[in-house]
């Protein structure tokens, strides 16, 4: 994945554990985009959007999000290069799989599109309840102190 100088995302919330924990680098703010889109996921799952849709296009739909309601940017709102994308779209998927059951070691799994496609046919309450369950998982996997 590429590396820029400046953060590809801070979510300004400074109560985030991930993006204040004292390791943070870019990486680590990666994993905060991934935990809003989960959490925009569960709104975007009760306004019936299906869930191939919410994991798909992750990046561009964060970008989206700095556009404020009258079409103005607002630049307080992060925003993801378009070259992290595509990780970002791969990473989400591998989550929501873990989540709905998949023991997966890598976004290469081959099963990992069968388990999306019986979780997208949940109904919308129970997609919910995995996108939740999705960010808790990954929050905790996210926070965790990393081995020396």
């Amino acid at each position: 994945m590429p590396r820029s100088t400046t953060p590809a995302w801070d979510c300004h919330d400074w109560s985030c554990p991930i993006c204040t924990a004292p390791e943070r680098d870019e990486m680590t703010l990666l994993r905060c985009a991934i935990l809003t889109l989960l959490e925009h996921g569960r709104w975007m799952a009760q306004d019936e959007i299906s869930l191939p849709d919410i994991l798909s296009a992750g990046g561009h739909y964060l970008s989206q999000l700095r556009i404020g309601p009258l079409g103005q940017i607002d630049d307080d709102t992060p925003v993801l290069a378009i070259e992290q994308w595509a990780w970002l779209d791969a990473e989400l998927r591998l989550v929501v799989a873990r989540a709905a059951g998949l023991d997966a070691v890598s976004t290469l799994d081959p099963r990992i599109d069968g388990v999306l496609a019986s979780a997208a046919r949940l109904p919308e309450r129970r997609l919910v309840d995995l996108l939740d369950l999705a960010a808790e998982q990954f929050a905790e996997l996210s926070t965790q102190p990393r081995a020396a």
